[in-house]
């Protein structure tokens, strides 16, 4: 007989990530984590941000008292300034367009919250990063799983829904660098993912962790999302401070028209009141004495150092990936990813993720690739990897 407690647990519509299953099967090993995708601290200027938080702080004592549902308007105003002079955000957005999260994962759970009602389809990248599908799954969301390819998602097959009259409620992607396949949306599938919004009315949530983290130079994003549809009122831009500040910050943002704004922030106030004031005073000082651009250089570097080593790892054993341009992820096509995976942690000293970890339980799911984090290892540990895992793939791997 269950305990009361655990009667009620079982009630929670709670569906656990995947992604967590083998990060803790890593730590749970003592295996190299090639899993989670956070920078280690070394990409991060750790007494700067102290400093930047104690100055915050002394400089704005009435910010630790509850403050807007839309953030602290000072912070605000520095991100809008930032985004704009990073190409992210259309010169005419102002301060209404945009209002602050903990992190894009919260942003997109409170977008869940005010839109999607049980059984109303979504759709979303295919791979996707587990924690988006599993927070639709507890909002009771019908999953329309969208196959992406090099160029993201592939926007055929969510037109021939659409003309079967399967329009989903909302469009979750990814726009660059995706997590897990590494994939950038195109400016011309940008463009066209606009002009569907608009003839079948539906919301598109763009995130964009990774942007900034080009790590072959500048790339050319085009007539992205962020600039030309966020007036329409059918797009949400997600931004975030985790991949190119400090995860733990939960620091995030939601750029929109002012109705989906405002709506948005008058659902967060009644969630969490106001934003925690310390680490919006620590990111508003890092902001003003402009520190973002060497930041972003410092993260740049961190994470294309280690990328070249897996990736020169892995090449010693001719084996077939896919190394995008930025982000955090290589691409490990082998035969029977998650039995590799699994026999990696438990046998071989290293963490990895299959591809089946990022699909939800639907037919088309797929396990073609594993998924290769270089964000929290040093070159010397990568390299190491990579020749376990080299040694791995020449021999085998019983299903």
């Amino acid at each position: 007989m269950l305990h009361p407690a655990e009667e009620l647990a079982s009630q929670f519509p709670l569906h656990p990530s995947p992604l967590v299953k083998y990060i803790r099967l890593g730590l749970a090993n003592g295996a190299l984590p090639l899993t989670s995708g956070q920078p280690y601290l070394d990409a991060m200027d750790v007494e700067a941000m102290a400093e930047c938080a104690m100055k915050g702080i002394l400089s704005h004592p009435k910010g630790l008292l509850y403050g807007s549902n839309r953030g602290l308007g000072a912070l605000r105003e520095a991100v809008l300034h930032w985004q704009k002079t990073e190409g992210c955000a259309p010169e005419e957005a102002g301060e209404e367009h945009l209002m602050l999260t903990l992190g894009s994962q919260y942003a997109f759970d409170l977008i869940c919250q005010g839109t999607v009602k049980p059984n109303d389809p979504v759709a979303l990248d295919a791979p996707c990063y587990p924690d988006t599908w599993c927070t639709l799954i507890r909002h009771k969301a019908r999953l329309m799983p969208i196959p992406v390819d090099q160029d993201g998602m592939d926007l055929d097959v969510l037109e021939e829904r659409c003309t079967r009259g399967d329009i989903p409620k909302l469009v979750y992607t990814i726009l660059n660098h995706q997590n897990p396949s590494g994939c950038s949306m195109s400016p011309e599938r940008q463009a066209r993912l606009l002009k569907m919004a608009d003839r079948y009315r539906f919301l598109i949530v763009a995130d964009d962790p990774y942007r900034l983290l080009n790590l072959d130079g500048p790339r050319d994003h085009g007539a992205s999302i962020p600039l030309v549809g966020f007036q329409s009122g059918l797009v949400l831009y997600l931004g975030s401070f985790s991949k190119v500040l400090a995860p733990g910050l939960r620091l995030g943002w939601i750029l929109g028209h002012p109705a989906m704004v405002e709506s948005l922030a008058r659902l967060q106030e009644m969630t969490m009141i106001s934003m925690p004031a310390a680490d919006s005073l620590l990111v508003l000082e890092f902001l003003k004495q402009g520190l973002m651009a060497e930041q972003l250089q410092r993260v740049r570097r961190f994470l294309k150092v280690r990328r070249d080593a897996l990736k020169e790892g892995l090449a010693r054993w001719k084996l077939n990936v896919r190394v995008p341009s930025g982000g955090c992820f290589i691409n490990l096509f082998v035969d029977q990813p998650s039995a590799m995976a699994m026999e990696l942690v438990t046998h071989r000293g290293v963490a990895t993720v299959p591809e089946r970890a990022f699909w939800p339980h639907v037919p088309e799911a797929k396990d073609r690739f594993l998924r290769l984090s270089f964000s929290w290892c040093s070159p010397e540990e990568l390299q190491r990897a990579a020749d376990i895992i080299g040694e791995l793939a020449s021999e085998g791997v019983r299903g």
